[in-house]
């Protein structure tokens, strides 16, 4: 995705000639077969998958070419792979981050990572569901989001 990309709902279509326009792009087929990939290997396009989910119901011209960005990157880079750590340890390390009012919505994106030795294991991106009043609540917000994970994470492991 274009970083300095704003997305909002005030670029959806309003007349029923942009509304016809975009009825027949494929957005919300097209958006599920990117959907899958950032759930199951691919944690680089959740972030982008997240913002563009928003706008399932009345995407806009805008939506629809920062989408076909991301097809065009996954395609790109499908013989690439994420490699995390250079050590196989046999420990689970987590991290979190937060950006604080980057959309004009003015819920913060925050997002975690969990790695078991070298790869990748869990992970999510998402818009926090309230307006956080300065970037160390933000933060905040997401360490008490990756810690619930930590510690279904930490059970599951005892388990096995």
């Amino acid at each position: 995705m274009d970083p300095s990309a704003q997305y909002s709902v005030d670029q959806c279509p309003s007349t029923p000639n942009q509304t016809a326009q975009m009825s027949r792009v494929p957005y919300i087929e097209a958006l599920g077969s990117v959907l899958w990939p950032a759930v199951v290997s691919r944690p680089d396009i959740a972030y982008a998958v997240g913002i563009l989910s928003q706008f399932v119901q009345n995407p806009a011209l805008v939506h629809w070419d920062a989408l076909k960005r991301v097809i065009i990157y996954l395609g790109t880079t499908k013989n690439h792979w994420l490699t995390f750590g250079g050590t196989s340890k046999m420990l689970v390390e987590g991290y979190c981050d937060a950006d604080w009012v980057s959309q004009k919505h003015r819920h913060s994106i925050f997002g975690y990572s969990f790695h078991f030795g070298c790869g990748a294991i869990s992970w999510s991106s998402k818009k926090q569901h309230i307006v956080a009043l300065s970037s160390t609540e933000a933060e905040y917000i997401a360490q008490t989001h990756t810690a619930k994970e930590a510690l279904w994470l930490r059970s599951f492991v005892d388990e096995m």
